[in-house]
């Protein structure tokens, strides 16, 4: 009967042992649920982040076959296929930042940016104008695409839905304050409001943010003339309401022209013709009008005009005048 205790002891406290052990790897593994790379098999922990070879340590992380993160300057490097040249980024492939770009290469790579489909012909080491950018190397006449960003700014109706690049996860999303439904890779910005992201890259650990206010709200001026329900102006054409952020693209007969604009957002066309006025806002929303200036007189020209005739009148008098003296004569 002992014995047979002993056993059923023995058994218990094996069991319990087997379960401990094999309780302990989950636990381990539990300690980052977010992280889905590869996990050393000894220590349950992930892999590549403490390798002396490829860790912060070597100072690179390799994030895919055609980009890596260097520790040192904090960088993603992409390496140019089929050269040693290698182009440093402060942005990774496909990201969306608030923030400055710095971009660098080395002296024998030839790269060519484009910045909305046009080529990009600014600074690269600061690299702070809103919009999409595409990085494409030249090597021997072929042009490679290498990887891509887009900058916004403070305000922006350019996203509809947040996506992080490869290799990142979202770990949280609020919009004024409050935190909205999103999964690990995406989020849905439709609705109006200030938004603050935050993404996290797998192999590093490293948070990154995105602040910006949604606005799909296009700008509106106030007009002031003799406008008809037409849009035919009798008049100069006064407007206010523009943003000091925005810009007016104004052409006339198809041909751009300058408008007149004041630091209040005041501004003014003067001249007769038809026009095509299209006013952006910071965020990148577009409002269009269309009016058409006619002939019309104004203080100035009415005075030269009766400047004109008084002096037609005065020669005529002077005319009928010596005309008569030389009769009498």
């Amino acid at each position: 009967m002992r014995d047979r205790r002993r056993i059923m002891t023995g058994a218990g406290a094996a069991l319990l042992l087997l379960v401990l052990v094999l309780c302990l790897p989950l636990r381990a593994a539990a300690s980052n649920i977010d992280y889905s790379g590869e996990l050393d098999p000894q220590t349950n922990e992930p892999v590549g982040k403490d390798d002396p070879e490829t860790g912060p340590a070597s100072g690179r992380v390799e994030l895919s076959s055609s980009m890596y993160y260097d520790w040192k300057t904090h960088d993603f490097v992409f390496p140019v296929s089929n050269t040693v040249n290698e182009i440093h980024c402060s942005a990774a492939d496909g990201m969306i930042v608030d923030k400055t770009v710095t971009l660098s290469t080395g002296a024998d790579s030839s790269i060519v940016v484009y910045r909305n489909g046009s080529e990009y012909t600014g600074n690269l080491s600061t690299i702070k104008d809103t919009g999409d950018y595409v990085v494409v190397s030249q090597q021997a006449g072929d042009k490679v695409r290498v990887m891509s960003f887009t900058i916004v700014g403070k305000t922006t109706n350019a996203i509809s839905v947040f996506s992080p690049p490869d290799g990142f996860y979202l770990t949280s999303v609020t919009r004024d304050g409050e935190e909205v439904y999103f999964d690990r890779y995406n989020a849905r910005m439709e609705l109006e409001g200030q938004y603050h992201v935050e993404y996290e890259c797998i192999a590093t650990d490293i948070v990154y943010t995105l602040d910006t206010a949604i606005d799909r709200t296009p700008p509106v001026l106030t007009f002031e003339g003799r406008i008809n329900e037409e849009w035919q102006v009798r008049s100069a054409l006064k407007f206010s309401g523009f943003e000091k952020d925005g810009s007016i693209v104004l052409t006339r007969a198809g041909v751009q022209v300058a408008p007149e604009i004041n630091a209040d957002g005041t501004g003014a066309v003067y001249d007769s013709g038809n026009y095509v006025m299209q006013v952006f806002d910071a965020a990148g929303n577009m409002s269009e009008y269309r009016f058409v200036i006619l002939s019309y007189f104004t203080v100035s020209s009415l005075i030269f005009i009766a400047l004109a005739i008084v002096i037609l009148v005065s020669v005529c008098v002077y005319i009928l005048i010596k005309r008569k003296n030389l009769r009498i004569g």
